[in-house]
């Protein structure tokens, strides 16, 4: 494409770039265009959006969950829509975008520390759960997986029995259980203060 459309001194690929050099790459531009078909969690554009980049994406998955509307504009998955929306970020959008601004609600929206906190919730909402029963299950698989629930029944009764037989073979009383590890809140400021 790049030959026929003759744009050699426009185009630059980069190949692999080093974690440690993404940012250095996104901050020479202004728009970022991610053109994925399925998308669950792209991280992509917020690394782009951290970076004040403006966001062109297309609809796909969980991207339009990902940043605010101010932030990206959304694109159907194909070429048309893909260069509406782009055009429409150039002519709108550039000018107005404030990195730093763009930067600053990125890091408010998101961190490790948050992201580790809500994955700890879940899994306590999950293990405070009571545990169903063999039979609760399969009423369970009936009902999710209509249209292959011979075969999903019958792979919940192995596994139940494989379960089963490694408990003979292990019993669970057995295994040594890992506590739970309980930080001061005075004793992680000192080691944060160490650290530092």
């Amino acid at each position: 494409m790049v030959e026929r459309e003759r744009v050699h001194d426009r185009i630059e690929f980069l190949g692999y770039v080093p974690h440690s050099s993404v940012r250095d790459v996104l901050v020479c531009g202004h728009v970022f265009l991610n053109c994925s078909l399925v998308e669950s969690f792209c991280i992509a554009i917020l690394e782009a959006a951290s970076a004040g980049l403006f966001i062109v994406s297309t609809n796909a998955g969980g991207v339009s969950e990902v940043l605010p509307p101010e932030m990206i504009h959304h694109a159907d998955p194909n070429v048309d829509s893909l260069v509406e929306s782009l055009s429409c970020a150039i002519s709108g959008k550039i000018n107005s975008t404030d990195l730093f601004e763009f930067h600053r609600r990125v890091s408010q929206m998101y961190s490790w520390q948050r992201v580790a906190g809500e994955t700890v919730t879940v899994y306590d909402r999950v293990i405070a759960r009571p545990q169903l029963s063999l039979s609760q299950r399969l009423v369970r698989y009936k009902t999710a997986f209509s249209g292959v629930c011979g075969v999903v029944c019958l792979l919940g009764i192995t596994l139940h029995f494989v379960v089963f037989l490694v408990e003979l073979w292990q019993p669970r009383h057995l295994i040594d259980v890992v506590p739970d590890l309980c930080i001061d809140k005075d004793q992680k400021h000192s080691n944060d203060n160490e650290n530092s």
